[in-house]
């Protein structure tokens, strides 16, 4: 077996595998209306999500195919999802149109981004929080299908809150990935400690 296969055999990658493998089982779950199972398995690619994020992290199993598989679960589950779920809620729409065009500028724009000669972009703090409330719009929407009498003005508000985040988390991409703007704000937390340290501190 190749040192390179070794690197990408590691099990962040089987569960961003596995996140890629549940979105037709979703699909299915929701357009045979059972929304029960829809949730569930919704919630167990949000939990799959999180898992393999702090299992790369803390055990050092962060490989280069981890880099662009984890992101592609994340966006394939995301977009289908709401795709599907605006075949119920029309109101949807402008999200999955926003959320499209997103990520395929922001795609080009991580292109050019590396294309300079920058490191490959890792997430910012508006994209994960744009995910989170993309996930909890996408649960409430389930929910309504399975229990109509939540309050329509509970969803508007979601709808609402997540073309908000989409958009400010669309245009903050742009900025990194055209100007190449990076502030400490934008840092991962131990490059932010790292800056903040005297230089004879950060050498010990």
């Amino acid at each position: 077996m190749s040192m390179k296969l070794k690197e990408n055999l590691t099990i962040p990658n089987l569960l961003s595998t596995i996140r890629i493998l549940m979105i037709p089982f979703v699909v299915v779950a929701y357009f045979k209306e059972n929304y029960i199972l829809a949730i569930a398995l919704l919630v167990a690619s949000g939990l799959t999500d999180v898992a393999d994020g702090f299992i790369a992290r803390h055990f050092n199993q962060i490989s280069d195919l981890g880099k662009i598989l984890d992101p592609i679960a994340d966006k394939l589950t995301q977009f289908t999802v709401v795709v599907c779920l605006s075949v119920h809620h029309p109101w949807l729409i402008p999200v999955a149109v926003l959320f499209f065009i997103k990520e395929i500028l922001t795609l080009i724009g991580a292109v050019i981004f590396v294309h300079r000669g920058n490191a490959t972009p890792y997430a910012r703090w508006w994209g994960k929080m744009t995910t989170v409330v993309l996930y909890v719009t996408m649960g409430l929407f389930l929910l309504r299908d399975w229990y109509p009498q939540i309050p329509q003005e509970v969803t508007t508000v979601a709808v609402t809150l997540t073309l908000a985040c989409l958009l400010f988390s669309f245009y903050n991409y742009l900025q990194v990935y055209l100007h190449g703007r990076k502030t400490s704000a934008d840092l991962p937390a131990d490059d932010t400690a790292a800056e903040e340290q005297p230089a004879d501190e950060s050498e010990k």
